[in-house]
């Protein structure tokens, strides 16, 4: 006697309907729309690092992060709008788009403090 169980072939279920254009776009439409999303994301970050690099003052490194705050807020708030563009995977979506404006953040940030 085996320990684990074996289903037959004719248990599994396969959908054999012709797929309906009108039920999901392709991945290359969710791809173009996500990209889009993370490029706007890191804009948006660039500007806020641009800003915050030259309004606080160079001494003050640690504040920084607070500057993020109401962009990430903003992120939280049209979440589900956004989750959409990445095929509604929350965490791959959440990840990217946070991770967008705080890498273009720093980058900025850094960028014109260096000069």
């Amino acid at each position: 006697m085996r320990p684990w169980i074996e289903r037959p072939q004719s248990d599994r279920i396969v959908d054999k309907r012709a797929p309906d254009p009108g039920e999901s776009p392709s991945n290359a439409a969710i791809n173009l729309r996500s990209g889009a999303a993370t490029v706007v994301a890191a804009a948006l970050g660039a500007v806020a690092g641009g800003l915050a690099a030259s309004k606080l003052p160079s001494d003050k490194f640690a504040w920084t992060g607070f500057a993020l705050v109401p962009l990430l807020a903003v992120l939280e708030l049209f979440f589900k709008r956004l989750v959409v563009l990445f095929a509604g995977n929350a965490q791959t979506a959440r990840f990217t788009l946070a991770g967008a404006i705080v890498v273009a953040f720093y980058a900025t940030w850094f960028a014109l403090r260096a000069t």
